[in-house]
C-alpha cells in the first residue's frame, strides 16, 4: 500500500510538471508560432508535437503502474520529456521575468526571454552529452591510502573498486567489456564490486554479462546492494528470497565471493588485513518497496576478528560508516549507491553540486574522519543509471577507483 501511495505522489509531482510544460508550451505557441507563422499546418504541427512531448510521460508512468516492467523504455521517455521540457519552462519564465519588466519600465523588454531561452539551449545540449558521451565515458580515479597501519607485506598493494552496474538498464555488453578491460590494464591484486550489480532481479545477469564479468583477471569480492536484495520484485510471482538465491548461485558460478555479512582474510607473505563485507541495513527509506532481505549483522559479519589488523571494509550504502566507526572497525570502508544522483556540476572551476548533497551526508569520493584515527570513507559513482539515462556533468562519468595502500607514519 505505500509503495502505491508514493507511486501516486510521484505521478501527480509529474501531472504538475506537465501542466507547467503545457503552460509554457501555450506561451511559445502565442508569442513565436503565432507571431511568425501564420500557416495553419504549423500551428497544428505544434500544437500536436506540445500534447505529445507534455503528456508522453504521463502515459509512461501509467503504463509502468499498468505492470509493464520495460524500463529502460520509460527511462527513455522520461529524458526525452525533461530534455523538451526544461528548455520551454526556461523561457517561459524568461517571458515572465520581461512582463515584470514591462510594467516597470513601460517598454517592451525581451532580453530574459532571450538569455533563458539560450539557457535552455544549452540545458539540452549537457543533457544529449549527459545520455550520450557522460553516460558511457569511462573514468578513472586514483586514490593513495597512505597509513602506519599499513604492513609492510601491503605496501603498495592495490585494489580496484566499481559499484552499480545495474544490469538489465542502460549498460551495454560493449561497455561491460570496456569496464572489465580497464580493470584488468590497471593490474590489481583484487578487485571489490560493492553492490547493485543487477537492476531488478536474477535474470538481468544473463550468460553473456557473465562471460564478460568472468574475465576480470583479479580475484573479485562482492556484496549485495538493495537492488540486488529483490527490493523491486514485490510485484512479481519470483519473491526476494528466491531471487537472491539464484542470484548468488550465478554470481559465485562467475569465481566471486560474495561476502554477506562476513569477513575473511588476504594474506600476502607473512602478513594479513581483513576484508569485510555487509549487507543493505534496515530501517532505511525504501520507498514502499519490499525490503524483507534487509538488514546488516555486525556481529555476525566481523566475528570476534582482531581490531589491531587492518579493514576494508565493504558497504553498499555510506550510511553505515558512522556504525562502522563506532565499532572501532574500516580503516577504509568503500560503497556505492548514491550515484551521486548521476549529476555533478561544477560553475567557474568551483566544487561540484549535486542534488545529492540534499539527500545524503556522504555522497561522491573520499571522505577523512576528522580525528587521529584517519579513517576513510569512499563513495564511488557507480557504473549505470536508475530513473534517467543520463548522468549530468563530466565529473559523474562511470567510474572505476583504483586505491593504492602505503606504509607511511
Amino acid at each position: 500500500m505505500q509503495g502505491l501511495i508514493l507511486f501516486g505522489i510521484v505521478r501527480l509531482y509529474i501531472l504538475l510538471l506537465c501542466i507547467a510544460a503545457l503552460s509554457a508550451d501555450g506561451y511559445i505557441y502565442k508569442s513565436v508560432v503565432c507571431w511568425h507563422s501564420k500557416r495553419i499546418a504549423v500551428r497544428v504541427g505544434y500544437i500536436v508535437f506540445a500534447v505529445v512531448s507534455d503528456l508522453g510521460v504521463l502515459a509512461a508512468l501509467h503504463i509502468y503502474g499498468a505492470g509493464d516492467r520495460n524500463i529502460v523504455a520509460i527511462m527513455w521517455m522520461v529524458w526525452a520529456f525533461f530534455l523538451l521540457a526544461v528548455p520551454k519552462l526556461l523561457y517561459l519564465v524568461g517571458g515572465l521575468l520581461d512582463f515584470l519588466i514591462r510594467l516597470v519600465i513601460r517598454r517592451r523588454s525581451v532580453v530574459f526571454r532571450w538569455t533563458m531561452g539560450a539557457a535552455g539551449a544549452v540545458s539540452a545540449v549537457m543533457m544529449v552529452l549527459g545520455a550520450t558521451v557522460w553516460r558511457t565515458q569511462l573514468r578513472t580515479t586514483e586514490v593513495e591510502i597512505c597509513s602506519p597501519r599499513v604492513s609492510e607485506a601491503f605496501d603498495g598493494y592495490r585494489i580496484v573498486q566499481f559499484s552499480d552496474v545495474h544490469l538489465g538498464t542502460t549498460v551495454s555488453t560493449s561497455m561491460l567489456e570496456r569496464v572489465v578491460d580497464t580493470i584488468n590494464d590497471l593490474d590489481p591484486d583484487i578487485v571489490v564490486s560493492t553492490g547493485d550489480l543487477v537492476n531488478i532481479d536474477h535474470s538481468e545477469l544473463t550468460d553473456e554479462a557473465a562471460a564478460v564479468l568472468c574475465s576480470i583477471e583479479a580475484p573479485v569480492y562482492s556484496v549485495w546492494g538493495n537492488h540486488d536484495l529483490g527490493f523491486y520484485i514485490d510485484d512479481y510471482a519470483l519473491t526476494p528470497q528466491q531471487n537472491l538465491a539464484l542470484l548468488t548461485d550465478k554470481v559465485m558460478a562467475m569465481g566471486w565471493h560474495v561476502l554477506s555479512d562476513r569477513s575473511v582474510w588476504i594474506r600476502r607473505g607473512a602478513d594479513s588485513l581483513l576484508l569485510t563485507g555487509l549487507d543493505y541495513p534496515s530501517g532505511r527509506a525504501h520507498n514502499g518497496n519490499n525490503d524483507a532481505m534487509a538488514g546488516v549483522d555486525f556481529e555476525a559479519a566481523f566475528g570476534g576478528t582482531d581490531t589491531a589488523a587492518f579493514n576494508i571494509v565493504l558497504s553498499h550504502t555510506p550510511e553505515l560508516w558512522g556504525e562502522i566507526y563506532r565499532r572501532n572497525r574500516g580503516d577504509v570502508t568503500l560503497s556505492g549507491h548514491t550515484h551521486a544522483m548521476q549529476m555533478k556540476l561544477s560553475f567557474f572551476g568551483g566544487r561540484p553540486w549535486s542534488l545529492a548533497r540534499l539527500m545524503y551526508s556522504y555522497w561522491s569520493g573520499l571522505y577523512v574522519a576528522d580525528d587521529v584515527s584517519g579513517r576513510r570513507l569512499y563513495v564511488n559513482d557507480g557504473i549505470g543509471c536508475v530513473g534517467y539515462p543520463m548522468r549530468l556533468g563530466s565529473g559523474v562519468r562511470p567510474e572505476l577507483t583504483i586505491f593504492t595502500l602505503k606504509r607511511c607514519e
